[in-house]
């Protein structure tokens, strides 16, 4: 099983939020932990953003350097346009960001781990985890 890392999962492992987030991405092999190149994008924004916009990049940089980044195929462009649709169809739309999120993940059939549950779980065909609980 592979896991897609949303991006508050990541900031809080960057701020020293979440302990259990560390631990258990630690106990996880990195060839199993994804990231999408839309959650890349997000934490680069962020550091872009921020008071010290060329540290922050270095270390957003390191942190995901172990694991894969995954961009959007055809197959993702799929999922999004099936998942898109459907939530449109029943009204319960998610971010733009968040919908190419699940599509890649749900693409390949990882794990999306989030802490944002509840948004995510509004997308039919895959899994969803929180690891901060």
């Amino acid at each position: 099983m592979a896991y897609c890392l949303d991006t508050n999962t990541i900031v809080f492992c960057l701020r020293g939020k979440s302990a259990k987030v560390m631990q258990r991405l630690h106990a996880t092999p990195a060839a199993e932990v994804r990231v999408p190149m839309q959650v890349r994008a997000e934490l680069r924004v962020g550091a872009a953003k921020s008071a010290k916009p060329d540290e922050n990049a270095a270390k957003v940089d390191s942190f995901i350097k172990p694991f894969a980044v995954l961009w959007p195929d055809d197959d993702v462009m799929t999922h999004y346009v099936a998942i898109r649709c459907a939530l449109e169809a029943k009204g319960k739309c998610i971010s733009e960001a968040d919908l190419w999120i699940a599509a890649t993940a749900r693409s390949r059939g990882d794990v999306v781990v989030t802490n944002n549950v509840d948004e995510f779980q509004r997308v039919p065909g895959f899994v969803v985890e929180d690891w901060t609980v």
